[in-house]
């Protein structure tokens, strides 16, 4: 069973979400980072997470690569982090 996949959707407002939910470091970065690789140069990401160092753990992969880090917000089983690709 492949455990570094990521659910790449799209929202009602086109944004596409990446769902790395049921997975743990360092599997879920990888998945991230994969799906984030496949967008467009300036598009923002919703990237839903239920590991709870996700939000320090994406803050930091995003200072590596150079992506964008504009927020966190609790919802229904985990967190959904917004990341612009540069």
């Amino acid at each position: 069973m492949n455990t570094i996949h990521a659910a790449v959707t799209r929202e009602e407002d086109g944004t596409p979400a990446i769902d790395v939910r049921g997975q743990t470091c360092p599997g879920y970065l990888l998945a991230i980072n994969r799906a984030m690789e496949e967008l467009e140069p300036g598009t923002t990401a919703r990237l839903l997470v239920d590991y709870p160092p996700g939000g320090a753990d994406v803050r930091a992969w995003c200072e590596r690569r150079g992506y964008r880090f504009e927020g966190t917000t609790a919802g229904e089983g985990g967190w959904a982090i917004l990341v612009r690709k540069p």
